[in-house]
């Protein structure tokens, strides 16, 4: 039984996501990245998880940090979502504009969002052309005023 790489990444854009912004900060530039493959791992300890695509810039920089803010989108932040995906825009230069508070763990945090989960590294497990992130939740505030962004077959959806 076979598949084309077509086939498989069709049949996985069935699954509805929310959609999340990564960001993160070393000791010199502050980075981001948009992430939907992200998943709540373990309630004790509070873990998380999401995959970083290993050919990325932000993928080296983001693990040597070791802190990151995990930013839950609202369903009016699709433009977040489509800015930190570009590889067209510096990050850096994104972030700085924004004008992004630091959050608890001096990880800059998007304002606005449905949540953030502040978190530093756990554990990088290798995922292929993946590396699977776990990240130990140190502070997590939520709006529960807000709707979510959903990403489904390609397309963002608001509910």
């Amino acid at each position: 039984m076979s598949f084309s790489a077509d086939e498989f990444k069709n049949s996985l854009s069935h699954f509805a996501s929310g959609v999340t912004v990564v960001t993160f900060s070393d000791t010199t530039r502050a980075g981001g990245l948009t992430v939907s493959s992200f998943s709540s791992l373990s309630l004790d300890p509070p873990l998380i998880l999401f995959n970083l695509q290993k050919n990325i810039t932000s993928h080296d920089p983001l693990l040597a940090s070791g802190l990151f803010t995990v930013n839950i989108l609202a369903s009016d932040q699709q433009e977040y979502s489509n800015q930190f995906a570009s590889g067209k825009i510096d990050k850096h230069e994104l972030i700085q504009k924004l004008a992004c508070d630091l959050g608890h763990n001096g990880a800059p945090f998007l304002n606005g969002t449905l949540a953030r989960l502040e978190c530093e590294l756990e554990k990088q497990v290798d995922g292929g052309d993946h590396t699977i992130v776990i990240g130990r939740v140190l502070f997590a505030v939520s709006d529960d005023s807000k709707r979510p962004l959903l990403y489904y077959r390609r397309n963002y959806y608001n509910i």
